[in-house]
């Protein structure tokens, strides 16, 4: 079951950023159906953590895109990606402990945090850049 939807309006009209997001929202949709599932708890970090490493890097990836085409707000931008990814490891090691409540409420945080991440701090970015001639 996905729990997240990537529709029209997570898309970017950046080929790159929206197919990484495309993938990101597959891992967090794998990763509730783990935990939906009551899958081992083995198996649900082995997912959660091929998440957390393809959030860095796609982070690395908007990162470097911004840094290509001069990107006024890069520093604030990088700012929230380095604030998440701090976020992202503190409750890594929490759900290693193993409760479930943690990790739905670490997936809920994640949800939420890419939704809102795309429809404001990312549709900004690509506003730029397809200023700048990237599709």
């Amino acid at each position: 079951m996905s729990l997240v939807v990537f529709d029209d309006s997570l898309k970017l009209g950046i080929k790159a950023i929206d197919e990484q997001h495309s993938r990101f929202i597959g891992y967090i949709n794998d990763t509730w159906d783990a935990l939906d599932q009551g899958k081992p708890q083995d198996e649900f970090l082995y997912i959660l953590n091929r998440l957390l490493d393809y959030a860095m890097e796609h982070f690395s990836a908007e990162e470097a895109l911004m840094q290509e085409y001069d990107y006024p707000d890069y520093a604030a931008h990088k700012g929230l990606h380095n604030e998440t990814a701090a976020d992202l490891f503190e409750f890594d090691l929490r759900l290693l402990a193993g409760d479930p409540e943690e990790s739905r409420a670490f997936l809920q945080f994640l949800t939420d945090w890419l939704n809102n991440h795309i429809r404001f701090t990312d549709r900004e970015l690509a506003a730029f850049l397809k200023h700048k001639g990237v599709s």
